[in-house]
C-alpha cells in the first residue's frame, strides 16, 4: 500500500473545507489527499505528532529557533543548559541531545568551522555595509572603473607549505608526513587591481636592513618592473606606504584625460591616513574611500578570491621546491621565483573581475555584499527579536513561572484554548531566552572586570639557584613585595616619631657633664622644626 504524502498545510486546508466551505470529511480528504482518520482526530482536538512531542523536549521549538548559528556542540549545550537553569531545570542534557537537535531541524547541519577574529565576526553587519555603500554610491559612484583601484597589503610566511591528501600505508596507525621547509620569515606584498581587471605591479617588502644584489637573478627579467624594499619587521610603515603611492600607484594609473579623478578603495590602516599621504592624493586628484573597520574580508575585492588563489598556489610551489631541494631554506630568490608563479595563477582578469563583482564594488550593488555568506545580523535586530510584551496574568491559584508550566496548563484543553496558551508561552520563552543571553553577557563582562582588577604587571623574581619557578614561589614573591613596602612605610613613621621623642630628653644613665648642641635640624610633615641632641 502506497503511503500518502501530505503536509500540515494540507490538513489545515482540509479542516477549513469542512468548517468554512461546507464539504464533508470524505470530500475534504479526497480533495487534499489527507487520510480521513487524520481529519477526524484533528477535528476532535487531538494534537499533531510534532506538537505531541513538545512536552518531551527539553526546550521549546521557539527557543530552539532562537539559538542561532555557528555554535560548536559544546557551546550549544552550554547555552541550552543555561536556559534550562533559568527555567528551574537543573537536570543535565542527554549524551546524544545535540545530534537529535540537528536532526530535528532540516535546515541545520554540522560543518567544519573556520576560525575568525572576533572583531571581524562582529563588525561585518548590514549596518556597516549600508554605511559604506551610501558613501561609495553617492560620493564616488561617478568615477570611471578604469580609474578605480583596490589596494591592500598581504603577507606570507615564506617557508610554510600546504597540507594535502597523500597516498600512504593502509595502516591507520601510521601517519603520513609531508616533507617541507618550515621557515618562519615573514614577507609582505602590496597589490592593487582596477575595476576593469588590470593588476598593477606589486611591491615586495622583505624583512631586513638593505636589499642584496644576490637576490635578483637574470631569470627574473620578466618581472624586472616589480618594486622591492626592506623594513625591520617585514611590514609596511608610513614611509613605505608613501613611497608606494608616489613610485608605484601614481605612474601606473595615470588617466588618459588629465582631468579625470582617481579612486583608491582601501582599509583604514594608519599608514593610509597620514598627512603626507592625504596631501599627495589631494594634489593628484585622487580620492580615498575607506572600508568600515573589520569589514575588509567581506567588502574588499582582493580578499575575496584573489589573495586566496595566490597563497594557495604559492604553497603548492613550496611543495615542489621541497621535493627538489630537500630541506634547504626558502631564501629571497626562491620566494621571488615561487611568488611570481603563484601571482600568474591569482592575478588573472577573470578572478579579479569576480572579486569586484562578488563584493558589489563594480558594478556597484550593495545587495551582493548584503548576501555575503559571512555577514552577521545587526545587534539591534537580534535584541528586537526578544522584545515581546510580558505574558498576561493567568487566573490560577499557582501562577506559572516558566513557559513549560504554561504549556502544561494547556494540556487537555480545547484547540482554541491551546492556541492562546501557546502564544503566551512563546512570549515567555522569548523573555527567558533574552534573560539567558543577558546572563551570559554579564558573565563575560565579569570576567573582563576580574582581568582588569589583577593590576599592573609585576615581575616574579625566581630563586637565583634555579631557572624554574613554582606557583607558590610566585605568590610568595608578590606577598613579600607588598609586605616590604608596608614595612618601609612603618619604619619611616617610627623613625619620625622617635626623632620627635628624643628632642630635649635625657636618659637616667647619662652623666651631668655633657652639653646638648644642635648640629642640624629636621622638619616634620607639618613643617615644625625638630632638633636632635648631640654629645660632645
Amino acid at each position: 500500500m502506497v503511503r500518502r504524502v501530505y503536509t500540515e498545510d494540507d490538513i489545515a486546508e482540509a479542516i477549513l473545507d469542512i468548517t468554512d466551505r461546507g464539504l464533508s470529511p470524505t470530500e475534504a480528504a479526497q480533495k487534499r489527499g489527507v487520510p480521513r482518520s487524520t481529519i477526524y482526530r484533528r477535528l476532535s482536538g487531538q494534537a499533531s505528532r510534532k506538537e505531541s512531542t513538545h512536552p518531551h523536549q527539553r526546550i521549546s521549538t521557539s527557543q530552539e529557533e532562537s539559538l542561532g548559528y555557528a555554535l560548536t556542540h559544546s557551546q550549544l549545550r552550554s547555552c541550552v543548559e543555561a536556559l534550562l537553569r533559568q527555567q528551574g531545570d537543573n537536570k543535565p542534557l542527554g549524551k546524544h541531545w545535540t545530534t537529535r537537535f540537528v536532526k530535528r531541524h532540516s535546515k541545520l547541519s554540522t560543518k567544519l568551522g573556520k576560525r575568525q577574529e572576533a572583531a571581524r565576526f562582529d563588525g561585518f553587519t548590514p549596518k556597516a555595509v549600508n554605511w559604506y555603500f551610501d558613501i561609495r554610491e553617492n560620493e564616488y559612484g561617478w568615477i570611471k572603473p578604469e580609474n578605480t583601484v583596490n589596494v591592500d597589503e598581504g603577507g606570507i610566511m615564506a617557508g610554510f607549505g600546504l597540507d594535502s591528501l597523500v597516498i600512504g600505508s593502509s595502516d591507520s596507525k601510521k601517519k603520513a608526513l609531508l616533507k617541507g621547509v618550515q621557515s618562519r620569515t615573514w614577507t609582505s606584498f602590496i597589490e592593487a587591481v582596477t575595476a576593469t581587471g588590470r593588476a598593477l605591479k606589486p611591491g615586495i617588502i622583505f624583512k631586513g636592513k638593505e636589499l642584496q644584489k644576490q637576490w635578483f637573478l637574470k631569470e627574473f627579467e620578466s618581472i624586472a618592473d616589480w618594486h622591492y624594499i626592506t623594513s625591520p619587521n617585514g611590514w609596511t610603515d608610513n614611509h613605505i606606504a608613501l613611497e608606494w603611492l608616489k613610485d608605484v600607484y601614481l605612474p601606473q594609473t595615470e588617466p588618459r584625460d588629465a582631468s579625470d579623478a582617481r579612486l583608491i578603495i582601501l582599509d583604514g590602516h594608519g599608514t593610509h591616513a597620514q598627512d603626507e599621504w592625504m596631501a599627495t592624493c589631494f594634489l593628484n586628484n585622487v580620492y580615498c574611500c575607506y572600508l568600515p573597520a573589520h569589514c575588509s574580508h567581506g567588502l574588499q575585492p582582493l580578499d575575496n578570491g584573489i589573495f586566496n588563489v595566490i597563497k594557495g598556489a604559492y604553497r603548492k610551489e613550496l611543495q615542489k621546491l621541497a621535493s627538489l631541494t630537500d630541506s634547504a631554506p626558502v631564501d629571497k630568490v626562491n620566494f621571488i621565483r615561487s611568488y611570481a608563479k603563484a601571482r600568474e595563477a591569482g592575478m588573472r582578469k577573470k578572478i579579479i573581475l569576480s572579486g569586484w563583482r562578488f563584493t558589489g564594488n563594480w558594478p556597484i550593488n550593495r545587495y551582493k555584499a548584503l548576501a555575503h555568506p559571512e555577514i552577521q545580523p545587526d545587534k539591534e535586530k537580534v535584541l528586537e527579536g526578544f522584545k515581546t510584551p510580558s505574558p498576561p496574568h493567568l487566573d490560577s491559584d499557582d501562577t506559572p513561572e516558566t513557559s513549560r508550566q504554561v504549556r502544561d496548563l494547556a494540556k487537555h484543553r480545547s484547540r482554541p484554548t491551546r492556541r492562546k496558551y501557546s502564544k503566551i508561552a512563546k512570549g515567555l520563552e522569548a523573555l527567558e531566552m533574552k534573560v539567558a543571553v543577558q546572563n551570559a553577557r554579564i558573565t563575560g563582562l565579569e570576567e573582563q572586570v576580574s582581568q582588569l582588577r589583577r593590576g599592573k604587571k609585576r615581575k616574579a623574581v625566581p630563586s637565583p639557584n634555579r631557572r624554574f619557578m613554582a606557583l607558590a614561589e610566585a605568590l610568595a614573591t608578590g606577598e613579600s613585595l607588598s609586605n616590604s613596602k608596608e614595612a618601609e612605610i612603618e619604619v619611616d613613621v617610627d623613625e619620625e616619631v622617635e626623632s620627635v621623642i628624643e628632642v630635649g630628653v635625657r636618659s637616667e644613665d647619662e652623666s651631668d657633664d655633657f652639653r646638648v648642641v644642635t648640629k642640624h635640624c629636621q622638619r616634620t610633615r607639618s613643617g615644625r622644626k625638630i632638633k636632635k641632641p648631640r654629645r660632645e
